[in-house]
């Protein structure tokens, strides 16, 4: 199973795990909530999407 994984490049932790299902479309789908509990923890940090795959 393949997921798509938002990692803090300064923290170095996941803070989001979603399907691969919207890759197609090139999204990553966060919530509102999820946004606010990101942008309070984490404001300013550099952070990337990766495909993991998950056995």
């Amino acid at each position: 199973m393949k997921v798509q994984q938002l990692i803090c490049d300064k923290c170095k932790v996941v803070l989001l795990e979603k399907d691969s299902k919207h890759l197609d479309n090139e999204r990553f789908p966060i919530t509102d909530e999820e946004a606010k509990i990101i942008d309070k923890e984490h404001r300013g940090h550099e952070c990337h999407i990766e495909l993991v795959e998950k056995f």
